[in-house]
Parts: structure tokens; C-alpha cells; sequence
């Protein structure tokens, strides 16, 4: 599909900014980020650019907009419950799945937004941060730890997202074949683990590398911060 295809979204006629939004995430999830433009949006919408300005005044509060579009579910965590690492654990199995929704916007999720202080985000996306900061408070972290803990566990997801997505490829069987014929050129004996990687690239489970991300993740937060509280 082009990216000035119809958005299928309900009928032109109730055009709001959600609906704006919902369509530009439509023309990523389709063609990519880089088809993206105010003129393919609008095209898609059968509207004129001057009608997406008048939601969005710039391409870039419209980025911020999509990343937030894709967050707005984001499970909110118990801040009562006393086992705080298997709420963070549902964090983040919950936003890995709202962003390989929209593996072509995953780019955005880590980039945006930017026109909010520090980046912090919406008003809505600002929510999962402040429960996250009550969780932790509550289990006895102080306010400067649980915003680290915060950042440092969106810093994880982030880069666990743009590495899976990376991974992801509609026809392994063809991927691991290309990639060992490639490393059949180079010499052995300078690279002899490489060998053995097509197959552990083409069975990489992004769930369980997750997992593991987070255990090292908890681990190292017991014994520093909580070790040192």
C-alpha cells in the first residue's frame, strides 16, 4: 500500500485529533515511520494538510501524539502490593506488548516525546510514572531511588524493544541461511564463535530475553539500592 492510501478508521466526517493520530499510526504501521508526512496524513484522510495543523501544529507534536497513542492502555501497577519487582515484572511484559503492536513505531517509544519537561511525557503517560514512584515509596525506596529505578527499567525496555524489533524478520529459515553463508567467509580461526550464531539468532525468543533482562535488572537493585537502604 502507498502511504496516501484511505485510513479504514471510522467515518471522515468525525475527523478529531484522535482520529488524526489514530490514522498516522495507521500509515507507520503499513509503510514505516519514514512515510510518514503531514501531506501523506492528510491525503489519507481526505482533508487538506491545514486540517491536521489545526490538531497538531507541528510533525513533531504529532510524533509525540502517536508515541502516547500507543501507551494510553499501559497497565497502571498496584501501588499496595508489597511484592513491588512482580508489579514492575507486568510493567513491562504489558508495554513490550503495546509496542510489538506497532513494531514500525517502537523508534518513537523511545525517542519521544520531546516537548514535554525532561521528556516525561503526557499528562496520561505520566500516570504509570507516578505509580510506579507510589510502589516503590511504598516498599520503602526514597523518592530519588524510585525515580532512578523508574528510569533505569524504561532505559532497559527501550533498548530491549529496538533490539527485538531488529530480530524480528518474516522468514527466519531464509535469515539464518544468508547470515551462515555469510559467516562461512570469514576466517575460522579469527572468529570461531561466529559460527555459531545463525541458529541462536533465528530462534530468539524476545519474551524470555525480557525475563532475563529483568532478573539481572531486580538483582542489581536488591543489592545496591535496597542493600544500601
Amino acid at each position: 500500500m502507498s502511504p496516501v492510501d484511505h485510513y479504514d478508521g471510522y467515518a471522515p466526517d468525525k475527523i478529531d485529533r484522535e482520529y488524526v493520530v489514530s490514522a498516522a499510526l495507521s500509515i507507520i504501521d503499513r509503510t514505516g515511520l519514514d512515510s510518514l508526512s503531514i501531506r501523506s496524513l492528510a491525503a489519507s484522510i481526505d482533508r487538506d494538510p491545514m486540517t491536521v495543523y489545526r490538531y497538531l501544529p507541528t510533525k513533531e507534536a504529532l510524533l509525540d501524539a502517536i508515541a502516547d497513542s500507543i501507551l494510553i492502555t499501559l497497565v497502571t501497577v498496584d501501588r499496595t502490593d508489597p511484592d513491588w519487582q512482580g508489579q514492575l515484572r507486568i510493567f513491562a511484559r504489558h508495554y513490550r506488548e503495546l509496542a510489538l503492536q506497532h513494531p514500525n513505531a517502537v523508534i518513537l517509544l523511545a525517542t519521544r516525546p520531546q516537548s514535554t519537561p525532561m521528556g516525561l511525557g503526557t499528562t496520561r503517560s505520566l500516570r504509570s510514572l507516578e505509580g510506579v514512584l507510589a510502589l516503590l515509596s511504598a516498599n520503602g525506596f526514597s523518592v530519588p531511588e524510585a525515580l532512578s529505578t523508574y528510569r533505569t527499567l524504561k532505559s532497559f525496555l527501550r533498548g530491549h524493544l529496538l533490539s527485538e524489533t531488529q530480530e524480528i524478520t518474516e522468514n527466519p529459515d531464509e535469515t539464518g541461511d544468508r547470515l551462515t553463508l555469510a559467516l562461512r567467509r570469514l576466517p575460522i580461526d579469527e572468529f570461531p564463535l561466529l559460527s555459531t550464531l545463525p541458529p541462536l539468532i533465528t530462534e530468539y525468543d524476545g519474551a524470555l530475553e525480557l525475563e532475563r533482562g529483568l532478573d539481572a535488572l531486580f538483582e542489581g537493585l536488591v543489592r545496591t539500592v535496597r542493600g544500601a537502604g
